[in-house]
């Protein structure tokens, strides 16, 4: 593994903690009456489905643009499915805790993705970068 995946895993898993923590926090709390079980493997699933994106994003980073963005959309849509097809299930199982389970589904899906966003932004631009200076240095 190189070091840019490294980090990002671990901002990962540091993301992970602060958001298990404070939903653990918050459950104990304030939202006691919702805390549902399945809230600690949903973080989890989360944190794995996110990582293996990442895996995937960091090799078609290095690959031409076309096959960079059919990458990029592919696990996009994979990571997609995951979730509905986790919503599907939870709710067809569970339906007495659904609402908070959407919830906070839904907010995980905003910190992850904000994550992803932020990363991959990153990534977008040095690839930029690099793919840039050598054009420069050759005039």
């Amino acid at each position: 593994m190189d070091s840019g995946i490294k980090k990002t895993i671990l901002g990962l898993v540091i993301l992970s903690t602060v958001v298990f923590g404070a939903g653990m926090i918050l459950f104990r709390t304030l939202l006691a009456q919702w805390y549902f079980g399945f809230f600690p493997f949903l973080v989890l699933i989360f944190f794995l489905v996110n990582a293996g994106f990442f895996m995937s994003f960091h090799r078609t980073v290095g690959q031409p643009d076309k096959q960079f963005i059919r990458g990029f959309m592919l696990s996009k849509g994979i990571k997609l499915i995951i979730y509905l097809v986790l919503v599907l299930i939870y709710i067809l199982t569970t339906p007495e805790s659904a609402v908070p389970f959407a919830v906070t589904l839904a907010v995980l899906y905003i910190v992850y993705t904000t994550y992803d966003l932020y990363t991959m932004t990153g990534l977008v631009r040095r690839k930029k970068e690099n793919h840039i200076a050598p054009k420069q240095f050759s005039n």
